[in-house]
């Protein structure tokens, strides 16, 4: 059970604790799209209601599918505060809707003891997926499962997944825990794009060969260039831009398609995009 794994990493559990499942859709917030780019935090932290007031720790997890949920943090509740004394930072995707509904500012001090479980424990939602936030001590929560160390999730299909930078590198260097991408990515040639999300600028490139578009990950996740001029010195001038960094792929290519067959493909990407005259692309 959850409670006995929390106890084993040190949670002491005679606190008032409360337990929050955060799954936002109706309201039209993305959360996987907040917390890959590390806002959940800020998300959490202003709530319209005193969701958690009364309580010193809080058990939070992200909802994922069929009534389950993966832990994102556990956490100190430090303070309370009225929200209009802690001005919501204005880097927030959602800062114009969320900001006039905000009435109480937690502040919250992420607990590294549980950093080794964080993305990984997955449990199952019991209470009901409308009861968002639970008193931890009520009905017991089972563990479903522990995922393997650097996991980013199971691989959604070529055209549905984004990786940032930081997933691509976990994805290339813990084959285990990602066998269906290094698969699936080194069975085809592709055109894929890397966008600068803070920016803009998207870099069109293209893979072939024997390893594919995995081939081509592999060398990004030692360096983030990939030995091109225009994307090096993007990287230079700010370089917090590669955690901004997205992946995807625009097209797919079969595995045996030549080198000179997938540069057309790709430059037909980039006379589209213009991502010579506004991009990324210097050829």
């Amino acid at each position: 059970m959850l409670k006995t794994l929390l106890e084993h990493y040190g949670l002491d559990t005679t606190k008032r604790i409360k337990i929050a499942r955060h799954k936002d859709e109706k309201r039209g917030y993305d959360l996987p799209l907040l917390y890959k780019k590390g806002q959940l935090d800020i998300y959490q932290s202003y709530q319209e209601n005193p969701d958690f007031h009364n309580c010193e720790y809080l058990v939070s997890f992200l909802g994922i599918e069929k009534n389950q949920a993966v832990l994102i943090g556990v956490y100190e509740v430090m303070d309370i505060k009225p929200a209009s004394r802690v001005p919501l930072p204005p880097q927030f995707i959602y800062y114009s809707n969320y900001k006039p509904t905000r009435r109480y500012y937690y502040e919250l001090r992420k607990m590294d003891e549980f950093n080794d479980l964080t993305d990984r424990l997955v449990i199952e939602w019991s209470g009901g997926a409308i009861n968002w936030i639970q008193n931890f001590h009520g009905t017991p929560k089972e563990v479903i499962q522990l995922l393997p160390k650097g996991y980013v999730g199971h691989f959604p299909g070529y055209m549905d997944f984004f990786l940032t930078y930081d997933e691509l590198k976990k994805m290339v260097a813990h084959r285990d825990a990602h066998s269906d991408w290094h698969k699936m990515l080194s069975a085809i040639g592709g055109v894929y794009v890397i966008l600068d999300t803070g920016t803009g600028d998207q870099y069109i490139g293209s893979a072939y060969g024997k390893r594919g578009v995995l081939g081509r990950f592999e060398s990004y996740s030692k360096s983030p260039d990939g030995g091109n001029v225009k994307l090096l010195s993007h990287i230079q001038n700010n370089p917090s831009s590669v955690s901004r960094f997205q992946y995807s792929l625009l097209e797919t290519l079969p595995s045996s398609i030549t080198q000179k067959e997938a540069i057309a493909r790709e430059t037909l990407y980039k006379r589209k995009l213009g991502t010579r005259a506004h991009g990324l692309n210097s050829n």
